[in-house]
């Protein structure tokens, strides 16, 4: 068995150890045709970038793509352990694995996987896997014929992969779809859901129903299917505010498009958000969030009490953690109209719950227990668990007014709020800052639980990210991948090169894998996978950004 260091390109340890000078990289000019200068910065430096033809989608409102490389990486199967591992601590241990599948006549090779440091994380090794097979890009049946076999062995979970995915130096192939608004541009720029926050819809449908000229995928969001502790689907993970509405609140200290806010028209911040309701009597009770189910916090970084399961030990924390479910048995949730037409029941049963169903002026209709029901139009329910519950029994009286509040503030305590106000959170971390490189990847809970790298950094997906350049334009960008055949997808790193060669002076990843969308005069440009291979499919997402004729 030989070990193959997976640790990035060049380019991505160099960005992110400051040895890679600005001036080597020129920016894109808004031409047609393919003769411009300058290259996206990815792949080998002879590679050729590809200009499509821009399009005007209305005054100060642009469309093009950019192309570039070739596929010559090779499929593999990224082999399971019969217990479901893929990725091993050690390499003791996926020596041991490789063995075990020696035994049942699979050769596996041994890879280890490094990541580079972030602004605020380290780098470094943070794990092995056991590769088997190794195909040709015209050979995926063949590919797919041995992750079966593997299976049939007891393998299951074992999956094809292309080695683009692992972060190691590739020729490509890229494709990028670059939207660029003017700041003078007679649009709006808002942040929007489907039905309800509580279901999904495709970025195509919220685009048709806002009548936008552009769109992309917003907030990353909860799934029915999530292990062991089913969600509701479409429900914004973090930060989600549309025209001055707090829809959903933030995994505090995570990083955020804000959109139409005070000063700018587009401005990327790490945010915090506060609600609070002040009771008949006067006592106050900082709220757990809106718009979720209590004691459910996808992404955490909540107001206290949140616990999370870390490397086996139950431990309370107040830091957001991307894509973890923190618990908390005693929370208060406040549902707006926008939650859905009934609020949910408990999510365990047995748990002490009530709602105190209120008007739109917050005054006390009704309080029933336990807590689920009707959401009547145009009413607020605060609902409650555990403590939470019993607080509520204390202070609700029927006829008596609870009085809200609610604030968004930025890393340095200033709010953010404007009465035009749309905001999501991103998918993603920072990743530019003032012109220069800046990946936080601490600050989003994109690490491992002892603060040291993990996959995130390094692997290839399809992405969607935004952007503000010096002179005030808003970029959205989606990434095609998972596709030897026209894009692999680009690493968080290559994400802050390209938004840096787009012109950014401030830029944030938004959504991954099959999330990331856009769309355009109301069809979609891009080719959303949910893995390699897989054939092309809008999914439905919780939000999106999109560009609105005034």
């Amino acid at each position: 068995m030989t070990v193959r260091n997976r640790g990035g390109s060049p380019l991505a340890r160099a960005l992110l150890a400051g040895s890679l000078l600005a001036a080597a990289v020129l920016l894109p000019q808004a031409q047609t045709g393919a003769a411009d200068t300058g290259r996206m910065p990815l792949g080998p430096d002879d590679a050729v970038t590809q200009y499509g033809v821009t399009r005007t989608l209305a005054p100060g409102v642009t469309y093009q793509t950019f192309t570039q490389g070739a596929a010559t990486d090779r499929w593999t199967v990224w082999a399971r352990t019969k217990s479901g591992t893929e990725t091993f601590g050690s390499k003791a241990a996926a020596d041991a694995f490789a063995a075990q599948l020696a035994d049942e006549g699979f050769s596996g090779v041994v890879d280890s996987f490094t990541a580079p440091a972030s602004a605020d994380g380290d780098g470094g090794l943070f794990g092995y896997g056991v590769r088997v097979g190794s195909f040709p890009t015209d050979r995926k049946d063949s590919a797919d014929r041995l992750a079966g076999w593997l299976a049939t062995a007891g393998f299951d979970g074992s999956r094809v992969i292309y080695t683009a995915l692992d972060g190691e130096p590739t020729t490509g192939p890229w494709k990028a779809h670059v939207l660029r608004v003017s700041p003078s541009a007679a649009v709006t720029f808002k942040a929007v859901h489907g039905a309800y926050v509580s279901s999904s819809e495709t970025v195509r449908s919220m685009a048709t129903a806002e009548g936008a000229l552009a769109a992309v995928n917003g907030t990353e969001f909860d799934i029915s299917t999530f292990p062991g502790f089913p969600g509701y689907e479409g429900v914004p993970q973090g930060l989600y505010v549309q025209d001055n509405v707090l829809l959903s609140a933030a995994n505090n200290g995570r990083t955020a498009l804000l959109l139409e806010g005070a000063g700018a028209r587009a401005r990327i911040a790490e945010v915090t958000s506060s609600v609070q309701v002040t009771a008949p009597n006067g006592d106050v009770r900082v709220l757990d969030g809106i718009n979720r189910a209590p004691g459910r916090v996808l992404g955490c970084g909540g107001v206290g009490g949140d616990q999370l399961m870390m490397n086996g030990v139950l431990t309370q924390t107040d830091r957001p953690w991307r894509n973890q479910l923190c618990t908390d048995d005693s929370e208060i949730v406040v549902f707006r109209p926008e939650w859905g037409a009934t609020t949910p029941p408990p999510i365990k049963e047995g748990t002490k719950s009530v709602d105190v169903v209120m008007n739109g002026n917050w005054v006390v209709r009704e309080v029933r227990s336990p807590a689920g029901g009707a959401l009547p139009t145009g009413s607020r329910v605060l609902q409650g668990i555990g403590e939470g519950a019993d607080w509520l029994t204390e202070h609700a009286k029927v006829g008596a007014a609870f009085t809200p509040g609610a604030s968004i503030k930025d890393a340095a305590g200033a709010s953010v709020t404007s009465p035009t106000l749309s905001a999501v959170a991103g998918g993603g971390p920072a990743l530019v800052r003032d012109g220069k490189i800046f990946l936080n990847t601490k600050a989003n809970g994109m690490t491992n639980f002892s603060y040291g790298p993990n996959s995130t950094m390094v692997q290839r997906h399809p992405r969607s990210m935004a952007g503000v350049t010096a002179s005030g334009e808003l970029l959205l960008v989606t990434f095609d991948g998972r596709d030897p055949a026209v894009s692999v997808g680009v690493s968080w790193p290559e994400a802050a090169e390209v938004m840096k060669w787009l012109g950014a002076t401030d830029a944030v990843g938004l959504g991954n894998g099959g999330d990331a969308t856009m769309v355009v005069d109301g069809s979609l440009v891009n080719s959303p996978k949910d893995d390699w291979g897989s054939r092309t499919a809008e999914r439905k997402v919780s939000t999106a950004v999109v560009v609105v004729p005034r």
